[in-house]
């Protein structure tokens, strides 16, 4: 864990990214949607205007002395926060000096995409790693009343800004795709998601539905048959991958290896934050056949416990365990 910076923040457990260094570089809460599912809360500032919120020199100055710490790990610096991180128009220039100077860091960008249509943002993202942008909606109507969007922002432009960025971008791309239940996830909505999905280049696209409450008491979680309804349909032509309560991945995006690495990975993640055997699955991207072997031996050695819990089996790594 770090000391307390003002807009470097971590190091987090990523069920994601493994384990994530992140940046924030906008105000709480300044985002040009105000998502019903958002665990940062309402939107207090809804907004596509960019502005220079955070200063580069500042966060540059911040990510310096991280860097210059051998003791901090990370796999990535994450752009994210408490509101949307392509609003900071200095975002570039922090890009630029990562990559310039520390190359071997890898950068991701969690973006809800509504600026892809901006060349001058495209231009100034374009050295990032790995993409995430979301798409909540197959229609207008579902984009209004998910999202809830600046008024400027329209959504077919939105789409076909996504999907040219998709299509176009040097990076890794991820699609999340959030599923609100009675909102969008009629037979209709995942056909139209189908035909959106079809269009665009991505790595794979991940199904996320409600793990913690969001701005609005009425979302609620998809039902494990629910979410199986969107992997039906979209692993026909992309590998898929479910998060949250109910946890899923194609085959295709499993790997095997090496039992000790996999093993210094799962302590490396649990010391962190205690995880079940379905989030280190996803976390650690091997089949939960071998993870749970891992985890069976490190229990056998005393290096893990576990605890059951409400939402499963916990593991965590005892406090005498090495680095």
């Amino acid at each position: 864990m770090l000391k307390k910076y003002n807009y470097v923040f971590g190091v987090v457990a990523s069920r994601r990214l493994g384990l994530s260094l992140g940046i924030d570089l906008v105000p709480k809460k300044y985002c040009s949607l105000d998502c019903v599912y958002c665990e940062a809360g309402a939107t207090t500032n809804l907004s596509s205007e960019r502005k220079d919120f955070v200063k580069a020199d500042a966060v540059i100055a911040e990510l310096k002395e991280v860097f210059a710490n051998p003791e901090i790990k990370f796999d990535y610096i994450t752009f994210s926060g408490a509101g949307e991180p392509t609003l900071n128009s200095e975002i570039g220039k922090i890009i630029d000096f990562i990559k310039t100077e520390y190359p071997q860091h890898k950068l991701c960008l969690l973006t809800n995409a509504l600026g892809f249509g901006d060349k001058q943002l495209l231009k100034e993202i374009e050295k990032i790693d790995l993409c995430i942008p979301s798409l909540d909606a197959s229609c207008d109507e579902e984009f209004q009343k998910i999202n809830r969007p600046v008024a400027t922002i329209k959504f077919d432009d939105f789409i076909k800004n996504l999907i040219d960025y998709t299509n176009r971008a040097a990076c890794r791309i991820v699609l999340e795709l959030f599923i609100v239940p009675t909102v969008n996830d009629s037979d209709e909505s995942i056909k139209r998601f189908v035909q959106i999905i079809k269009q665009m280049k991505v790595e794979k696209v991940q199904l996320n539905s409600l793990d913690r409450p969001g701005t609005c008491d009425w979302v609620k979680p998809s039902a494990k048959a629910n979410t199986m309804r969107f992997i039906e349909a979209l692993e026909e032509f992309v590998p898929v991958e479910a998060v949250g309560a109910f946890k899923y991945k194609s085959v295709t995006l499993c790997k095997s290896i090496e039992m000790s690495q996999l093993q210094q990975n799962i302590i490396n993640l649990i010391r962190r934050r205690p995880a079940t055997l379905a989030d280190l699955s996803l976390a650690t991207n091997c089949e939960s056949k071998q993870v749970n072997q891992a985890l069976q031996e490190l229990l056998h050695a005393g290096l893990i416990t576990s605890e059951r819990q409400e939402r499963g089996e916990f593991f965590s790594a005892n406090v005498k365990v090495e680095k």
